[in-house]
């Protein structure tokens, strides 16, 4: 994975906030030397005025992320244009190092090990998107900072944890893909990853049963050629299908089957 993955993450900064409120809301479209001098001013008084607090508890880590707000970004778009919200995450807490210090060794631990950190990657997940300020969105890139993973095993973590749990755990960039509310589309496919047939998914999500089964036939034979690495735009057109409609139904095999990825598929353990 390329370094240009945390490129986003750096940039969310108290600055990069006040830039964007300056434009957004307070349409000054002048100088972006003068508006980035501004906010600098407007940083050093609230360094002054409010000096740093200690009172997080131990293990919660101060993080800015995006808010779930606005609409999907596009090409060249800054990952610091979105609204920010900074907030202390459950990160490492005392119950999680008991858990490790408990952990088995050899092969079993190496299992164990790795549940241990699922479990603290939905954590951070849901406590962003349930946060009173929220909801609050992490990237992979995010997350892989906070647990130190690489951004393709917290993928792979995450992709697992969907499938046993059958809860969506957006990332900033699944939620700007898919919206608010995931499709048809990735409701169907995230309770078929989850273990579920036709007829009970279709029950679920009130769905007819005939486009609930299109849906997975289609993901199935997406899936095939993502496996045999068939280029994106080549797969639209083998199986007829619109070239955004493959490349939704692509995404969606990278996020369950992370290990499809090309030339990303390195161990967890």
């Amino acid at each position: 994975m390329s370094t240009q993955a945390y490129v986003g993450t750096a940039k969310r900064t108290f600055k990069e906030a006040v830039l964007h409120l300056l434009e957004s809301n307070y349409g000054l479209l002048g100088s972006r030397r003068v508006l980035s001098l501004l906010a600098d001013d407007v940083q050093h008084l609230v360094e002054e005025f409010y000096p740093p607090s200690e009172r997080v508890s131990s293990g919660w880590m101060v993080f800015t992320a995006t808010q779930a707000t606005g609409p999907k970004p596009h090409p060249g778009q800054s990952a610091c244009e979105h609204e920010l919200v900074t907030l202390a995450c459950p990160v490492l807490l005392p119950e999680d190092l008991r858990q490790l210090a408990a952990l088995p060794t050899g092969p079993d631990g190496i299992k164990a090990r790795q549940q241990w950190l699922q479990q603290r990657l939905v954590r951070i997940v849901e406590y962003g998107w349930q946060h009173p300020r929220g909801p609050v969105l992490f990237t992979l890139a995010d997350l892989s900072a906070m647990v130190g993973l690489t951004t393709v095993q917290v993928s792979q973590l995450l992709a697992d944890a969907r499938r046993t749990t059958g809860k969506p755990l957006l990332t900033k960039g699944y939620y700007f893909d898919q919206g608010m509310r995931p499709s048809h589309k990735a409701e169907t496919i995230a309770l078929y990853e989850a273990g579920l047939d036709e007829m009970e998914i279709a029950r679920r999500l009130n769905h007819n049963l005939g486009s609930t089964g299109k849906y997975i036939r289609d993901y199935e034979r997406v899936k095939l050629l993502v496996k045999k690495q068939i280029p994106t735009d080549q797969i639209g057109q083998l199986l007829e299908m619109q070239p955004n409609v493959a490349q939704t139904y692509v995404g969606m095999a990278y996020q369950y089957h992370p290990e499809m990825i090309p030339n990303l598929s390195p161990s967890l353990a």
